[in-house]
């Protein structure tokens, strides 16, 4: 296992950081509005996006506690692959929003 001191240094950075994180988001004006739109536009692919992105966190979380990197890469590829092809659609579902004036 992990050192402990290690794993929580680590989880304090990172609920260190949402606080920054969320006050840029607001600062750059990310805009929540449209969250409805996105989902409306192409649902599949946000969902699939976004739930690829928390797979390969716990492809992540799994090699950090018990797998080792031949169990993990077969993993994170098929996952990758997901988000890859996934992420391309959401993101021209963006795009195609944005060109049209939806920001």
């Amino acid at each position: 296992n992990p050192p402990k001191i290690i794993s929580l240094f680590f989880t304090l950075a990172v609920l260190a950081a949402l606080p920054v994180l969320l006050g840029s988001w607001l600062m750059l004006g990310a805009n929540f509005n449209h969250l409805g739109k996105a989902l409306g536009g192409a649902p599949v692919s946000h969902a699939l996006f976004f739930g690829s992105i928390v797979a390969l966190e716990g492809i992540f979380l799994l090699y950090y506690t018990s797998w080792n990197l031949f169990q993990t890469l077969p993993a994170a590829a098929a996952v990758g692959l997901v988000a890859f092809l996934s992420g391309s659609r959401a993101l021209s579902e963006v795009q195609e929003r944005r060109l049209a004036g939806l920001r």
